[in-house]
């Protein structure tokens, strides 16, 4: 599951725009700029196509992004090595 609020903390970590995001994720999926807007702007979990939703999580993923799943939401950047 995915939540707004790590969306967000994920995009600003790496410094990637709305455009970056998309453009990674749309080469396993097609996800627009604006659907990333809607999602970010969702407190809570994000609804949508979980193909979509999958493919953000994959590209965060592999730029080093760890999402956090417990009482309390979040992301942080893997440590290196």
């Amino acid at each position: 599951m995915l939540y707004g609020e790590q969306l967000r903390a994920a995009r600003a970590l790496l410094r990637w725009t709305l455009k970056d995001l998309s453009a990674k994720a749309s080469a396993i999926e097609p996800v627009s700029s604006d659907a990333l807007k809607k999602w970010e702007a969702t407190d809570g979990p994000i609804r949508g196509i979980n193909t979509k939703i999958d493919a953000v999580v994959k590209v965060l993923e592999a730029a080093g992004v760890e999402l956090l799943n417990s009482d309390a939401p979040g992301a942080r950047l893997r440590k290196a090595g």
